[in-house]
């Protein structure tokens, strides 16, 4: 994420938390429901419910809508649209159907294909990279996550290590 390489740890805490107190009731800002439908499926893959919730459970994929309209330009969200677009073809050249019709063996191995990937822009490898990446934010700055699975923010705060006692 790019975009937000530069912003300090509790910047980004602060910024994780504000765009999810702001989620509309319903997504579909950046993404259509077909794209809103894949995002949704591939970050239940990428943390799925447990004994824990999953992305799905804590809005991840509305999360990521709003981190995409908000906060990517129109050209890094225009590589993410076509990243997700070339999964579904490169799931229609591999496996004759869309990525969402797949039997789950065959999305896994899809995905551990993507996921090792370091793929131009654009391309699957590199929005299933920022799918990864904003699935992890999204779901550990949730308010539930907080509450119910660590108790305590993820992103650490500032250190000072030359600093007199």
């Amino acid at each position: 994420m790019p975009m937000l390489a530069p912003l300090s740890p509790e910047s980004l805490w602060e910024l994780g938390r504000s765009v999810h107190s702001r989620l509309p009731g319903r997504a579909g800002r950046t993404l259509d429901p077909s794209q809103f439908e894949i995002v949704t499926h591939l970050a239940e893959l990428i943390l799925p419910e447990t004994d824990t919730p999953g992305a799905t459970s804590v809005r991840v994929p509305a999360f990521i809508d709003l981190m995409l309209t908000e906060w990517y330009s129109a050209s890094e969200r225009d590589q993410f649209l076509a990243g997700l677009a070339e999964i579904d073809a490169r799931s229609r050249r591999v496996y004759g159907g869309v990525f969402l019709d797949l039997r789950a063996s065959d999305q896994e191995a899809m995905l551990q294909a993507f996921d090792g990937g370091q793929g131009v822009e654009g391309s699957a490898e590199y929005t299933f990279q920022v799918l990864k990446q904003l699935t992890v934010y999204g779901y550990f700055t949730s308010e539930r996550v907080m509450k119910e699975v660590t108790r305590e923010p993820t992103i650490p705060r500032r250190f000072d290590g030359c600093t007199p006692l």
